[in-house]
């Protein structure tokens, strides 16, 4: 039986080269679940009762259809005192446990977030009698890089807590990345020695983008501990997303060697990839194998079966063979057969296979033209390649690749680069964006996801993105938010908490311009005179939002959710103090003024010392858990050190040279005062030398000071720093906004971009129709 089936696939999928774009949603309809109801009931039924307590979990019936239409369920109860059984009937586990907190959302003001829940049910569960049905077929979840940022030292608690709000968000499809022990065995047996083997894999920090090809062995080796700790792990998280109906993209062969491959085949055709950020040579540049070479598709078909062995499959795999790196050859011949390759690779091992491309290789790449990318997509047979439109809320790709040349594509909300904190985001274009991208009947729109490099940061954005992709009738943002705000601290008269949200709303999360929100702000940046700091919204205004919340939370019971917040919108606070204090100090030096110079000095080292014990007050912003989390994946003390290293290099200098210097800072206790800190108190020593001495600062030897003096001492230290909060959150926030936002003498005003404002309206005239020109891709 399973024979036929799988028959009937490839029959009814090989006639995707005729079909046109909007069917191929049709074609995808077999990467759905493949376990059974009853296992996927089961699996929905535990998630419940570990997210409620024994008695309120029994209140919660669960039954599955497979027969039901996709992404779809039924809630009920009666509205009676001697019913109290809320019963969900859904199409698979996902749609039973998006039920299960859609209830917990809309009929009981709860709320599940990354940073904490708020699970106080009424009493008596309200009657229900409500039907949905998702509009999207895929709702998807993660970015490559995700696995890199924020996942790379997680055991399995911490996985098992995630994909349980995973499959409360209604998440059908996400990545299970973890490859390097299958190509480890791989190159083995291609007669590479292990020393080669441990000269190209990367250490865990790094796995994301020396699977991409853009770097080679920085911060390895792998050790065969850390190998089998991932592997394990993996199997565990697959077994478990897969019995709650949710498929996993396995990865595939896009190319990318150990540059030993070289002399082993010399006969063999390879390019040179190209450098990346300015690697050195040793970490850079792996060989990429012509598509055309036999070997491509021996070693391709070789890791894929063992891929399959290991994990099985939902007949989903990712590739990404070109990402921040430009092929060999512009030629459109070239391209198709580098994606014929790849594709071929896939459909020998799974006649069925859907290749999960990453549309960011198209974004704001020169080398790409519309004939380029044509070429490129089109190799794969319509329906057998689905592409992530990786940031769509602010470089969607779909409208000027023809809707990707008629391949089905996910539109996804990106938002987060590093995993970097900081409040940002774009409501009001993922609202009007999906909205408009579903509407369109010329887009080959197939679902919804979320993409963000790194997570744990402004949760409230993911959460509406999420539940646009499963609820159609999310037409009012601002009631949106509102209830938000009641779900997540538990009282429905708060009123103050939700004009503060709605003022959050309104400020840091309605980003509509062109240029890259993250990264603007001072203080986590490596010091230099040019920084030109910028805001999108009235600080002032943002400000009143912290004072209301400051406000709502000492006016009542601060539940855990209400403290992370405080914490986070004084953070932010802060954070544009910062920015307004950095232009007065460089007013200052210009003028060398040097009393006012050493005053303004003071206080933003003092206000990073402040900030520091801010984020001391709260569990999430603590650099000790990022750095003993990375040590507990150690058997002895080289790998402890070892990982130590990844995780201290990942969020500071990245590359062994400061390659990508600050690209994944954290905001974090211990990093605060110990990194930023110093940093800025040797730039602003070494400004007031200057003034002193009436000479010119020289940026460069006072970067290369604070890279011998601050940042290599930082990467390599091992002191250690707490992993638990310390002081009141609520009175600390309270007197660290009130000192720094009302006690503090005049500042410099932070500029908000002319030229943003003029993008606004020309975004909203011109992006959604289509009508944005390629160069402003």
């Amino acid at each position: 039986m399973r024979a036929l089936v799988l028959l009937i696939l490839v029959v009814r999928i090989t006639l995707g080269y005729a079909l046109p774009g909007h069917y191929a949603a049709h074609i995808l309809e077999h990467v759905r679940p493949q376990t059974d109801d009853e296992t996927q009931q089961l699996a929905a039924k535990e998630v419940i009762e570990r997210i409620l307590p024994p008695e309120q979990a029994q209140q919660f019936q669960v039954l599955i259809d497979g027969s039901m239409e996709r992404n779809s369920f039924h809630l009920f109860k009666k509205d009676s005192p001697d019913s109290g059984i809320v019963k969900i009937t859904a199409s698979s586990g996902v749609a039973a446990t998006k039920a299960f907190y859609h209830y917990l959302r809309y009929w009981c003001n709860s709320l599940v977030a990354w940073e904490g829940s708020q699970l106080n049910l009424p009493a008596v569960l309200p009657s229900v009698n409500v039907t949905m049905k998702a509009p999207s077929s895929i709702v998807y979840y993660q970015n490559v890089c995700t696995w890199s940022y924020s996942f790379s030292w997680w055991s399995w608690p911490q996985w098992r807590r995630h994909i349980d709000w995973m499959a409360l968000q209604g998440i059908t499809l996400s990545l299970a990345p973890f490859q390097e022990d299958i190509w480890a065995k791989v190159y083995l047996e291609y007669n590479l020695t292990r020393s080669a083997i441990d000269e190209h894999l990367s250490g865990p920090g790094f796995f994301a983008w020396q699977r991409m090809g853009n770097i080679r062995g920085w911060g390895g080796p792998l050790t065969p501990a850390f190998a089998t700790f991932a592997r394990t792990l993996q199997l565990q998280l697959v077994q478990e997303m897969r019995r709650l109906g949710m498929a996993l993209a396995l990865p595939a062969f896009a190319g990318h060697l150990p540059v030993q491959f070289r002399d082993l085949y010399p006969n063999v055709t390879f390019a040179n990839v190209s450098v990346w950020n300015n690697f050195p040579p040793q970490y850079a540049s792996p060989l990429f194998l012509n598509p055309t070479e036999p070997l491509f598709g021996e070693i391709g078909q070789r890791f894929l079966k063992r891929a399959i062995d290991t994990y099985g499959t939902d007949h989903v795999y990712f590739s990404d063979p070109f990402n921040e790196i430009d092929p060999a050859s512009p030629s459109g011949k070239y391209l198709s057969s580098v994606a014929e390759a790849i594709y071929d690779t896939m459909v020998r091992v799974d006649p069925v296979a859907v290749w999960l491309l990453q549309g960011w290789m198209f974004v704001k790449n020169p080398f790409w033209s519309d004939r380029s990318i044509r070429a490129f997509l089109s190799a794969v047979p319509i329906g057998r390649m689905l592409v992530l439109d990786l940031q769509s809320e602010q470089y969607p790709q779909y409208t000027r690749t023809g809707s990707y040349a008629g391949q089905p594509f996910i539109w996804c909300m990106l938002s987060n680069f590093g995993g970097t904190l900081g409040m940002l985001g774009s409501v009001g274009n993922v609202h009007r964006g999906i909205r408009e991208a579903r509407s369109n009947g010329s887009y080959t729109l197939l679902g919804t996801g979320i993409t963000p490099e790194g997570i744990n940061q402004n949760y409230a954005l993911y959460e509406f993105a999420l539940e646009m992709g499963w609820n159609l009738d999310l037409n009012n943002p601002e009631q949106w938010f509102n209830q938000y705000a009641q779900a997540r601290y538990g009282n429905e008269s708060n009123m103050m908490a939700q004009q503060a949200w709605n003022i959050f709303r309104t400020t840091v999360y309605a980003f509509e311009g062109l240029e890259m929100m993250r990264g603007k702000y001072t203080f986590n940046r490596r010091p230099t005179t040019k920084i030109r700091p910028w805001v999108w919204y009235n600080v002032t205004t943002f400000n009143e939002g912290v004072e209301l919340l400051l406000d709502s939370a000492e006016a009542g019971n601060c539940n855990e959710l209400c403290r992370y917040d405080l914490v986070d919108v004084t953070r932010q606070s802060l954070q544009n103090t910062a920015d307004a204090l950095y232009l007065t100090i460089m007013d200052d030096f210009k003028q060398l003024n040097l009393t006012a110079f050493r005053h303004h000095s003071s206080l933003f080292l003092e206000l990073l010392s402040d900030l520091d014990r801010l984020l001391l007050t709260d569990d999430h912003f603590l650099l000790g858990t990022w750095l003993e989390s990375a040590k507990a994946r150690g058997e002895t003390s080289l790998e402890r050190q070892r990982y130590e290293y990844n995780a201290r290099t990942q969020i500071t200098l990245w590359g062994p040279q400061g390659q990508i210097v600050d690209y994944a800072n954290k905001q974090w206790a211990g990093m605060v005062g110990d990194f930023f800190h110093p940093r800025w108190g040797v730039f602003l020593g070494e400004l007031e030398q200057a003034i002193v001495s009436n000479s010119t600062a020289n940026d460069v030897k006072i970067r290369d000071l604070i890279f011998r003096t601050v940042e290599l001492p930082f990467v390599t230290d091992t002191k250690r720093y707490t992993t638990i909060a310390s002081g009141d959150p609520v009175r600390t926030a309270r007197a660290m906004f009130t000192k720094w936002t009302k006690d503090v003498p005049p500042l410099k005003h932070i500029p908000r971009s002319v030229s943003l404002r003029k993008q606004v309206t020309h975004r909203r005239n011109r992006w959604y129709k289509g009508l944005l020109p390629s160069s402003l891709n």
